[in-house]
């Protein structure tokens, strides 16, 4: 037997394991969302665990973590485990998905012409029962499942399935739900959890592995990866048949509903339907390309409007640079200035100062001159006394036929008979005098001589009575 079905692998990555668990265990206390759930079948639901989720984790993400961590100082900084560093990046490290064989209406047919085919052929060698016949029926379904989950490592060398479901206690096509963790790498080589990157690590170049964000090759390796995992599950299927069934049964995958030999009465019931979907599908696509067309112009827009404003803004960052510069030439030459101003400053207080004390000098020359005029003044007439004192006495010298009892007095003119000046000359003189007065009381006759040839001018000998200053 043939049959042309549809298989396919749809990728639900906005979805948590975790809260599809209670759904994919059909746990009968649980209010499922799905209400058309055949209690009876749930015993032939399998579920299977092909790799442990924290050891796939710690392998992807634990020597990254390492080797960041041990380069931090700061321990807020380090991450410490890989469950830490998820929840800090706020990333996914896992996707949900799910793989449906067929449809129902297609395999319900399918199961009837299998039934006749082997109650005609005796190949089957249990019981014939149609009850029996349907427990192996979907015993065989659930292998055929079972096969594809645990040959999904190996046909993916970046992707790893680590549990699944398969269910066939639905309304709807057998399916099969499971989680898979991707292990691609960013353009920098940090672990990625992104789908689309394990899908360039697995089927991309060495090139494309260092790109950023190309998201046509993307959508390329997605369209690849779907193709190689829905064969894969029609391959699995054709096994677990060939296996379980010894009435050759050959599934052929399809696209479409058209290529079916057998009857679909939905597809029958909804076939003009199609044709009007294609029809406005074309229309679609024809607007499309115009739209394309539009965001093609507006991108390239966007690249000149782009190349301008990172013209304009190395423009400006050169001449906020000189901005600076100028401002920093100018600060530096306004501090030259106020250091010049400060030691002009400094120099004028350093020159006032100087000519106050110039100023103070010449105060205190002034006092002390007039002081020693006053004092010279009164040394004068101090002088002036004595000289008077001098002629009293009966002594006038003269020198050049003037009188200089003033000149003997200060010392300027010695007496060589007396050898004494001033004050001295003056007591001499009054010893003389007393004497000579005490002579005249006793009778003696006093020679005045001393005292009047002084009234003649000075002899001009150096023998005269003044010595040689006079």
């Amino acid at each position: 037997m043939q049959l042309k079905t549809t298989a396919t692998v749809n990728v639900q990555s906005s979805k948590k394991w975790s809260g599809l668990k209670h759904h994919m265990q059909h746990d009968p206390n649980v209010n499922h969302s799905n209400k058309d759930i055949e209690k009876s079948l749930t015993k032939y639901n399998v579920h299977g665990v092909i790799a442990h989720k924290d050891k796939i984790l710690k392998q992807h993400y634990g020597q990254f973590i390492t080797d960041h961590d041990a380069k931090q100082k700061r321990s807020d900084r380090k991450y410490g485990s890989v469950a830490a560093y998820l929840e800090r990046q706020h990333g996914q490290p896992e996707i949900t998905a799910v793989a449906t064989f067929g449809s129902k209406e297609l395999l319900t047919s399918f199961n009837n012409q299998l039934y006749q085919e082997t109650l005609r052929n005796k190949t089957f060698k249990g019981n014939l029962a149609r009850v029996n016949f349907n427990r192996h029926l979907l015993a065989t379904y659930a292998y055929g499942l079972t096969k594809y989950a645990q040959g999904f490592n190996k046909r993916n060398s970046h992707i790893t399935l680590t549990e699944y479901y398969a269910h066939l206690d639905e309304s709807g096509a057998y399916h099969l739900h499971f989680e898979g963790i991707p292990r691609g790498h960013t353009a920098t080589g940090k672990p990625s959890e992104r789908f689309t990157r394990a899908l360039v690590e697995q089927y991309g170049t060495d090139d494309e592995k260092h790109v950023k964000g190309n998201k046509e090759k993307g959508i390329d390796y997605m369209r690849k990866w779907r193709a190689q995992e829905d064969e894969a599950l029609v391959r699995c299927m054709n096994a677990a048949f060939k296996e379980r069934f010894k009435t050759p049964v050959k599934f052929e995958l399809t696209r479409t509903g058209v290529a079916l030999k057998l009857p679909m009465d939905s597809y029958k019931k909804h076939a003009e339907e199609i044709v009007k979907l294609k029809q406005t599908n074309a229309t679609l696509e024809t607007k499309n390309k115009a739209l394309q067309a539009s965001v093609d112009r507006e991108h390239k827009r966007f690249e000149e409007l782009k190349q301008a404003n990172d013209a304009l803004q190395e423009t400006l960052r050169i001449e906020e640079i000189e901005r600076r510069r100028r401002k920093k030439e100018q600060a530096k030459e306004r501090a030259e200035l106020d250091k010049k101003h400060e030691a002009i400053e400094q120099q004028k207080q350093k020159q006032a100062k100087e000519r106050a004390d110039i100023e103070q000098q010449k105060q205190e020359l002034l006092v002390a001159k007039q002081e020693l005029d006053a004092e010279r003044k009164e040394n004068n007439q101090f002088y002036a006394l004595v000289g008077t004192a001098y002629g009293l006495l009966g002594y006038n010298f003269h020198y050049k036929g003037e009188n200089v009892n003033y000149e003997v007095a200060k010392g300027k003119l010695v007496p060589r008979e007396f050898k004494k000046s001033g004050v001295p000359l003056l007591l001499e003189m009054i010893r003389t005098s007393t004497i000579e007065r005490l002579k005249q009381l006793q009778g003696f006759t006093l020679n005045h001589g001393i005292v009047t040839h002084h009234d003649q001018k000075p002899s001009k000998s150096r023998d005269d009575d003044f010595g040689p200053d006079l």
